[in-house]
């Protein structure tokens, strides 16, 4: 483990189990009150959760494990440690929740893609599957809300599923990557308080530091539209993609208020984190075509049995798995939709809108 400074002291007597008894007049947590441990806090969504939560006033210490742990933390604030741990090692991890202890542990850390899933099979498993991560909880912090992101390739997408995926709809991944976390889930589910998060593809702007992923769908979708020959995009591939800032959003309202939440199922503690809507890829780049200004005369639509390229064929994806977020609306708000997402990154500046309708912007 590397600490990257020592300069943030933190307790190591008297945590407030503040979700001890959680449904029985307990109160919303209080930033000032709450220790909350971020695992990859160097990639993409890890990054804007640390931000965010940082500057909600949070006491954060965030994990990576490929990378300078300087990239886990925002420069300006205080109130944040970045660390480096193996994601796979129980003891370090106990060592560092021990230390913190964390009331909030947020595990983002995973081999999220499914190509390399496929390539590495047994450290995707390690890792991804939380055995080390949940075994360090329950011999550390077994009272701590534990909020685990999870993915959409839980669900097979055969046939048609009116409505869209739902947290009690059967679960049946298709290929390494959807295993690996579906296997996170039945480990996490034998902790006393936790949240299991179904996240769809995540999108939103560049990441603030340096990462691994570099972007998103969206950024690869930019780069192919300005790009001199036709991409093909999958038409049965249907997702809920999700901002990424939507996501952070939700995130927080579960950090702020599981202790006055009930459940009366184990389901219940599932929620599909998806935005509204649903788009296949070549109408996600259709979309982002529209809202950016870019020619769609390189959107070439087709399924991804019919694509030519070897690396359209190296796992198994699943086709549609369109979540229903019914329930994420009912706890938080309604998610952006794909175009009401880029709208606000093009509001913030974040992205440039082309003015010339043949997609050429003079000042590129």
């Amino acid at each position: 483990m590397t600490w990257i400074s020592a300069s943030l002291q933190f307790p190591t007597t008297g945590r407030r189990d503040y979700y001890r008894g959680m449904g029985c007049n307990a109160s919303r947590s209080n930033p000032k009150d709450t220790r909350v441990l971020v695992t990859g806090g160097s990639g993409y969504l890890g990054q804007f959760l640390v931000d965010r939560l940082a500057a909600d006033g949070y006491t954060i210490l965030a994990t990576t494990h490929s990378h300078n742990p300087e990239l886990s933390v925002p420069v300006d604030k205080d109130n944040v440690e970045g660390l480096t741990v193996d994601g796979t090692d129980s003891k370090a991890l106990q060592e560092i929740m021990n230390q913190f202890k964390p009331s909030v542990i947020i595990n983002t850390m995973a081999i999220s893609s499914p190509a390399q899933c496929e390539k590495i099979k047994e450290k995707a498993e390690k890792l991804n599957s939380a055995k080390a991560f949940v075994d360090a909880v329950k011999k550390s912090n077994p009272l701590s809300l534990v909020i685990q992101i999870s993915t959409d390739q839980v669900y097979s997408g055969k046939g048609e599923v009116e409505g869209g995926y739902t947290n009690q709809s059967k679960t049946e991944p298709v290929n390494h990557y959807g295993r690996t976390k579906l296997m996170a889930e039945e480990n996490i589910a034998t902790l006393e308080n936790h949240i299991i998060l179904r996240s769809s593809g995540i999108y939103g702007p560049p990441p603030p530091r340096e990462c691994s992923k570099g972007g998103t769908f969206l950024q690869m979708t930019m780069k192919l539209l300005k790009g001199d020959s036709k991409s093909p995009f999958f038409s049965e591939e249907k997702r809920s993609h999700v901002y990424v800032r939507d996501c952070v959003s939700i995130i927080r309202h579960f950090v702020f208020t599981y202790p006055i939440m009930k459940f009366k199922e184990a389901s219940d503690r599932i929620f599909c984190m998806g935005g509204t809507g649903t788009w296949a890829r070549d109408q996600y780049a259709i979309v982002t075509a529209e809202e950016i200004g870019l020619s769609k005369e390189n959107i070439l639509p087709m399924t991804r049995e019919e694509c030519k390229f070897g690396w359209a064929h190296t796992f198994t994806s699943p086709a549609d798995i369109s979540m229903n977020v019914t329930r994420i609306t009912q706890q938080w708000s309604k998610p952006k939709t794909l175009r009401e997402g880029i709208r606000d990154m093009i509001e913030r500046g974040e992205i440039k809108r082309h003015v010339d309708p043949s997609g050429v912007n003079d000042e590129d």
